[in-house]
C-alpha cells in the first residue's frame, strides 16, 4: 500500500518534497532514489505537454 500510494501521489503531480514528507523520508532524495521509475513518467508527460504547447 505504501508503494502503491507514493506511486499515485506522484503520477497524480505531487511534488517530491510532499510526497517525502508523507513517506517519513528526511530526505527527498530519498525518495528520489526509490521511486525514480515513477517520476520518469511525469517527464515523459511534462514532455509531450511542452510538444502541445509549441505545436509538436
Amino acid at each position: 500500500m505504501r508503494h502503491t500510494n507514493a506511486s499515485l501521489l506522484i503520477a497524480q503531480g505531487v511534488d517530491v518534497r510532499t510526497v517525502a514528507s508523507l513517506l517519513g523520508h528526511a530526505q527527498a532524495s530519498t525518495t528520489l532514489d526509490i521511486y525514480a521509475h515513477a517520476f520518469d513518467k511525469n517527464k515523459r508527460k511534462a514532455q509531450e505537454k511542452l510538444g502541445k504547447a509549441i505545436g509538436l
